[in-house]
């Protein structure tokens, strides 16, 4: 791996997007790593952020160029969504951390691909699936792990965000072959959830629909889905609700009690309760990516560095939330179950 300059790791970004910014500002306020170097699609546009986000980082055109300068030891893989599965493997291979934006991969054979060459990689890795660090879903992780609501046996989450053309990464979301589609760009959030706070799938059956014009992919998909621990539920995408505000939705029913979004109903923890306990903390309210916590990210991911532990969300963690979308996909495609493998 690379040196160290000054006891920092020396950190690559690539892409000049406005999720490359939230990056380049956790970097700068961690005091583990620094911005070693820029790599955008022009020597121009990464020079231009360079000078806007990060003085004194170089800045590249190419990303072989990137991975071979040997003060660079983690870069972060911003890039839109076709890219990630190819770039990525390509950062493992020249020994260097990973921090990848989410989807994984937007095919079954790419997340393969990437899946194998992480678990052979020395490298430490991890996904943006940023819902695991917002404050609620956190403590919604410990408190379902305590046994507040009892056993699961229904969980719901839904991705629902209106994608307009204000959207910083909307003239290449549109399109099938960069984004993948609805459930792959921005349901995997939901997929992801639901793995994270109820456990594996089994199964799901979905189903899909073309909700707008200006997207050359169905846009709205939902699936039912049996988890592996005996428990069934739905995970729902849509990229069509220009009508009402973004919406991130979390249900569970449970044995001992029930949660919805940012209350609890748990006799276990408030015997005397006679409604719901609502639970005052930031939950995954909104789709701008200025509001989520990715330096919470890095702050695991740096600790994790000097630690040898692995961050919540690993690369071949995260593959299997993919494995969970690419079924739905492929259901809605066929309109017949589909087996999630088992890695």
């Amino acid at each position: 791996m690379a040196a160290y300059r000054e006891g920092k790791w020396g950190v690559g970004i690539r892409g000049t997007g406005q999720v490359a910014v939230q990056h380049a500002e956790a970097v700068l306020s961690n005091p583990d790593v620094y911005v070693a170097a820029i790599c955008g699609r022009t020597a121009e546009k990464a020079a231009a952020f360079a000078a806007a986000h990060a003085p004194g980082a170089k800045a590249y055109d190419d990303l072989d160029r990137l991975l071979s300068d040997p003060e660079v030891g983690i870069v972060v893989e911003c890039m839109p969504n076709h890219l990630h599965a190819s770039e990525s493997i390509r950062i493992l291979q020249a020994g260097k951390h990973l921090v990848l934006e989410k989807p994984v991969g937007i095919t079954q054979e790419e997340t393969d691909a990437l899946y194998e060459t992480a678990c052979a990689s020395p490298g430490k890795t991890v996904v943006s699936f940023l819902i695991r660090w917002t404050p609620l879903v956190a403590n919604l992780k410990s408190l379902i792990d305590g046994g507040a609501i009892g056993k699961i046996y229904y969980s719901g989450t839904d991705y629902w965000h209106g994608i307009k053309p204000t959207f910083s990464s909307y003239n290449w979301i549109r399109r099938k072959e960069f984004a993948g589609g609805a459930m792959i760009t921005g349901g995997c959030h939901a997929a992801d959830a639901a793995r994270y706070l109820n456990g594996e799938a089994a199964e799901v059956a979905a189903f899909s629909t073309f909700g707008r014009p200006d997207f050359d992919y169905d846009t709205t998909l939902s699936a039912s889905v049996r988890f592996r621990n005996g428990s069934v539920g739905r995970i729902s995408a849509s990229l069509d609700g220009l009508a009402f505000p973004y919406q991130f939705n979390l249900d569970f029913l449970g044995t001992e009690g029930a949660i919805r979004n940012g209350k609890i109903y748990s006799k276990k923890l408030f015997p005397a309760q006679t409604d719901w306990v609502n639970l005052p903390m930031i939950g995954p309210e909104t789709g701008s990516v200025d509001h989520h916590p990715f330096k919470q990210e890095w702050a695991e991911f740096t600790d994790c560095l000097n630690s040898g532990k692995d961050p919540r969300s690993t690369l071949p963690d995260a593959c299997r939330s993919m494995d969970i979308v690419h079924a739905i996909t492929e259901s809605a495609r066929t309109g017949k179950p589909v087996l999630i493998r088992e890695r």
